[in-house]
């Protein structure tokens, strides 16, 4: 007999596997509930418990299953022109640690250094600007750009942004705001919602388990993907990589993972001073926003720079427009250094028919921000 919801939520206090069609039947009828505090708990609870037994690969891709079922029969997809690399770019979010748009930025310096990414993202829920935000405060548009027209920007100018918000509406009509911290669904969900097919992916993870995360994105069907994270002593997990912190990588290509990859990550990140408060977000979006605009036009010498480059650097690695991590930092430092990621960003925003004014308009000092953690102490991380 199938697992009813209740039951679904006993099981998982226990130490035995569970089916994992008991999970995808659990998961279904959870979120068949009527709306209200029951289905919240429900869900809440269910997808926390998940997190918390290993993961367990199994049971998370059938919960995963079950969350994109109410929406998978409508997506289309859309192919890169040919010969052409793109790579999908998403987090987790969900954070403890809050920091200016960093993978916004890296994502405009890897294209403006030849990479093609594709930016999956949403508006944020704990932060006070998600990469959707972003997109609109500087002046670009993206929900009136069909899909197959951004993935044509994407080609010209090296990156795209595409909503994932509108990739789930029924998901996210049950799911949306409810959630702050990192559950199962983390794991992968965002970083399966691209509407383009993409050749590579990179994912950030507000969690230390990024095997596990590599490792379930693979057995979803992504063919080469790097999941990454940063801590910064025991509680403090961000989806991107910041240096001198504690890294975690794990790179996953053609379902083997790539050793010689992950170690390079880490020492990237070593191999650069430590430096929260450079990028640490401020309390008013707009100039949350700027903090990384500023860095785009080479107007911050702090080390927010280095932050940027580091996960630019990875980009453009998986993109294959640098050979390694090292020679991928440089690269960007002198992107960053030129500021030629502006204009990357002002070809995007005029292309998509956005507001250039908007753009400009943020190009002033920002005020520095209080350091919101403590530095913590460093971690060793095994792969």
């Amino acid at each position: 007999m199938a697992v009813t919801a209740p039951l679904l939520a006993h099981k998982i206090n226990s130490p035995a596997d569970i089916a994992p069609q008991d999970v995808h039947d659990g998961i279904t009828r959870i979120l068949a509930l009527p709306e209200g505090h029951t289905r919240d708990v429900m869900l809440g609870s269910v997808l926390t418990g998940l997190l918390l037994r290993g993961p367990r690969l199994e049971e998370v891709e059938a919960a995963i299953l079950a969350a994109t079922a109410l929406d998978r029969g409508g997506w289309d997809f859309h192919q890169p022109p040919e010969a052409m690399r793109f790579v999908g770019y998403t987090g987790s979010g969900k954070k403890t640690f809050k920091t200016i748009n960093l993978s916004t930025a890296a994502a405009l310096v890897a294209a403006t250094g030849g990479a093609h990414v594709a930016k999956l993202g949403s508006r944020s829920a704990s932060s006070k600007t998600g990469s959707r935000d972003f997109i609109d405060l500087v002046g670009a548009t993206s929900d009136t750009v069909p899909h197959q027209e951004m993935v044509d920007i994407t080609a010209e100018t090296g990156f795209g942004f595409f909503s994932i918000e509108n990739r789930v509406p029924e998901f996210d009509r049950r799911y949306g705001g409810r959630f702050q911290a990192v559950h199962a669904l983390s794991l992968a969900f965002p970083a399966l919602l691209s509407p383009v097919s993409c050749a590579a992916y990179v994912y950030g993870l507000s969690h230390p388990a990024v095997g596990a995360s590599a490792r379930l994105l693979s057995r979803l069907g992504l063919p080469d993907v790097a999941v990454i994270n940063s801590s910064v002593g025991q509680a403090v997990q961000v989806d991107e990589l910041l240096p001198g912190s504690t890294v975690r990588a794990c790179r996953i290509n053609a379902g083997d993972e790539d050793l010689a990859f992950n170690d390079e990550v880490r020492k990237g990140a070593t191999s650069m001073p430590q430096d929260l408060l450079s990028i640490t977000q401020h309390e008013d979006p707009q100039e949350n926003v700027a903090a990384a605009i500023r860095v785009l036009a080479g107007r911050d010498t702090s080390e927010a720079r280095n932050a940027v480059a580091l996960n630019a650097a990875l980009l453009m690695v998986m993109s294959e427009a640098v050979p390694t991590i090292q020679s991928g930092i440089d690269k960007a430092l002198a992107i960053i250094d030129a500021g030629t990621g502006l204009d990357t960003l002002h070809q995007f925003v005029r292309l998509t028919g956005g507001a250039p004014h908007q753009l400009n308009s943020l190009l002033r000092p920002v005020s520095p921000t209080p350091l919101l953690i403590g530095p913590g102490i460093k971690e060793k991380a095994p792969c």
